[in-house]
């Protein structure tokens, strides 16, 4: 079935909402083997994972199961094998043996590399990698061959040769010969008189030197070699530090070898986003990336060669739980919301976050899912099954950027526009507003890195400059530098933060104590009030035997006991009301009375006071105004009599957004009806009336 292409989809009108019917399901059979892994020894699914890196590259042919199976779920494989049996007709031809599997495959192999089966490395405690069988992959994935022992070449009958020839895909470097027997002693990283962390860098500086002309310019992988590393030619290192969040455990011989790959990378992009790809230890080292003008992508699992090359048709991509924002009602209750974080890492997206999305509990209650727009877009199919087998309470968003794992204000200025164009991009090819960003690893506010500033908090004129020429509607983030529960538009874009509250990472070990620490926050509101009551790891069902459970980790059946604590609290329980990141950013505006945050053309033309929020209030209320240019900014209150109560502000001010506190109780007031009156030059004026009550 061909699809329309409608275009740019409003997601609201004032009359009709559009709704195109999806049908993921492929028109006729797709052939494809599959092969199940889970008895396999290391050398056969290296093997596998090499020659699904290669014969998918055009489209899905070998699908892989137990291979690297993503920790966080582990029904993933096969539980994906039954959606594309089922969603995209796919018809799987079963292999049981790497021979059977080379003889389906015969055609795209070229022979074998040979490498060092014992030459093994690790970063810290717990990891140990056969750092020659993985780039013994890495140089097979440029040359159509297979990483071997030279026993299992034998064995395989897979020939080996001393040199093989590698052809630059991507930007005319001349091709090379390099070497196809990485265990010969004449190479410089096979010296007995080295230790093995001397030897395995000898190799990537090899590499560099060598191998990374010829791979792929826009990608980069660092950590554990996949078969994603292999489809895409990406160059690979498997280096980090030994703290989780210290990155100054990053031994720097080891930042030398990332920093050179870095380097070379913003040089082949010097105007536009590249992409990383693996995992960082230390993970604050994802911010050192964004200041090469780098994002980041959470993908040590396999299979994502398969996912990323099977094929749909043009679709639109319209979230179940949109809202015509002309329609909805803004009530005198508390809005509350929870998210799954996460989102961002392929672990959560492929893995059906953790479980929880085949929950027989998903629909009862609304929540917000954070996605890696940028991997559904890579994984189309992926995309579509979500938003396909999605209800109306499953609400979407971003995390952390729709470009990924990133950090847009730390990207240069070289960069600003063709970020801008690429999220805008996917913002709207996945109809998605919303999104949720962080960052809280320097040490105090800021620390240099290797001749990079790393922040613990966002710049944030510079990050809502970016939100809004993004077009971003709500931006939600854990920031300790501002209030939290509280909307800011102050820089521009509407941001809202929460922090140090129990709502990040809550602690949801025991429900009732959760449900307590956020009706603490609720009851600290005025209605209509929002809360951002967690941003907690989904988890499948009984995830407690599951690998990695944490306090912050809750199931959907958990998430729907703890929501029924909280509505049956006799103060504010009825007036709570549970929405999804869509219905919780369009009634803030509503509230807020912005229609838009204004994209970055739609500088104010005129000076505007807006309606304060809340009102009544008791006993402060947030004010709103903005201004099309620089000028003198006078804010004063007055009774209603005309007698002035206090001059809220009087400074010059540039074009822009802004609000204001005033709080009732600073100036003794008694209940009743006061006016608000802004002032520019001393000249045009502006006044809404406020109301007190006590």
């Amino acid at each position: 079935m061909k699809y329309k292409n409608w275009g740019k989809h409003k997601l609201f009108s004032s009359k009709v909402i559009f709704f195109l019917l999806v049908l993921v399901s492929q028109t006729k059979a797709y052939d494809a083997v599959f092969y199940n892994m889970s008895a396999s020894p290391w050398y056969d699914k290296l093997i596998a994972m090499t020659l699904a890196g290669i014969v998918n590259r055009d489209s899905s042919q070998l699908y892989l199961s137990n291979v690297y199976e993503t920790w966080s779920y582990n029904q993933t494989d096969e539980r994906w094998a039954e959606i594309y049996a089922q969603k995209g007709n796919v018809i799987f031809d079963t292999v049981k043996t790497i021979p059977q599997l080379l003889t389906k495959f015969s055609s795209y192999i070229g022979g074998g590399i040979s490498f060092d089966q014992n030459a093994t490395f690790g970063n810290f405690t717990g990891q140990s990698f056969r750092w020659q069988a993985e780039y013994a992959a890495l140089i097979g994935g440029l040359s159509n061959r297979l990483p071997v022992t030279p026993q299992l070449a034998q064995l395989y009958g897979l020939n080996l040769t001393d040199s093989v020839f590698i052809t630059d895909y991507f930007d005319g470097d001349s091709p090379k010969w390099v070497t196809g027997k990485l265990e010969l002693s004449s190479h410089i990283w096979n010296s007995i008189s080295t230790n093995s962390e001397t030897r395995y860098l000898a190799l990537l500086d090899w590499g560099i030197n060598n191998l990374l002309p010829l791979c792929n310019p826009n990608k980069f992988y660092i950590r554990e070699l996949t078969d994603f590393t292999i489809k895409h030619r990406m160059f690979q290192v498997n280096l980090a530090g030994t703290d989780a969040l210290d990155f100054n455990s990053l031994p720097s011989q080891r930042a030398d070898i990332i920093e050179r790959v870095l380097n070379y990378l913003q040089s082949k992009n010097q105007n536009k986003i590249f992409h990383i790809y693996g995992w960082m230890h230390p993970e604050p080292l994802t911010q050192w990336f964004a200041c090469f003008g780098a994002s980041f992508h959470e993908t040590l699992m396999g299979n994502l060669s398969w996912h990323t090359s099977f094929p749909l048709e043009e679709r639109q991509f319209i979230p179940k739980s949109s809202v015509d924002e002309d329609t909805i009602t803004l009530s005198n209750k508390f809005y509350i919301l929870f998210i799954s974080s996460e989102g961002d890492a392929a672990n959560w997206v492929m893995s059906f976050q953790s479980g929880a999305w085949l929950s027989a509990s998903r629909g009862l209650n609304a929540v917000g899912w954070g996605w890696n727009f940028y991997l559904f877009n890579e994984a189309p199919f992926v995309a579509a099954y979500y938003y396909d087998s999605a209800t109306p309470k499953d609400g979407f968003l971003s995390v952390t950027s729709p470009l990924g794992y990133a950090y847009p204000d730390l990207w240069g200025s070289n960069f600003f526009s063709n970020a801008v164009d690429s999220t805008r991009s996917l913002m709207d090819k996945f109809n998605i507003n919303n999104i949720y960003g962080y960052k809280h690893y320097a040490p105090g506010y800021s620390t240099m890195y290797r001749g990079k500033t790393i922040y613990n908090s966002f710049q944030f004129q510079k990050y809502a400059d970016f939100q809004t020429a993004i077009g971003a509607k709500l931006t939600m983030i854990f920031d300790p530098m501002l209030p939290t529960q509280t909307p800011n538009t102050q820089y521009g874009a509407l941001l809202f933060n929460h922090v140090n509250d129990g709502s990040f990472y809550g602690n949801a070990s025991d429900l009732q104590t959760f449900a307590n620490t956020i009706l603490n926050n609720i009851k600290l509101k005025q209605k209509p009030g929002f809360i951002l009551a967690g941003y907690q790891r989904f988890r499948q069902e009984e995830f407690y035997s599951r690998p990695s459970p944490s306090t912050s980790d809750i199931s959907l059946s958990r998430l729907n006991t703890l929501i029924s604590y909280i509505k049956a609290d006799p103060t504010v329980g009825n007036d709570v009301e549970v929405v999804t990141p869509e219905l919780f950013s369009a009634l803030m505006r509503k509230k807020l009375g912005i229609s838009n945050i204004p994209n970055e053309t739609d500088a104010p033309s005129s000076f505007a006071l807006m309606q304060n929020y809340p009102n009544p209030f008791n006993p402060s209320t947030t004010i709103c105004y903005a201004i099309a240019e620089r000028q003198n900014v006078t804010m004063k209150v007055y009774d209603i009599l005309g007698k002035e109560i206090v001059t809220l502000l009087n400074e010059e001010k540039d074009a822009g957004y802004y609000q204001i506190e005033f709080d009732a109780e600073k100036y003794s007031l008694a209940s009743g009806v006061y006016f608000c009156e802004l002032i520019l030059n001393n000249n045009i004026s502006k006044k809404i009336k406020i109301v007190y009550l006590k």
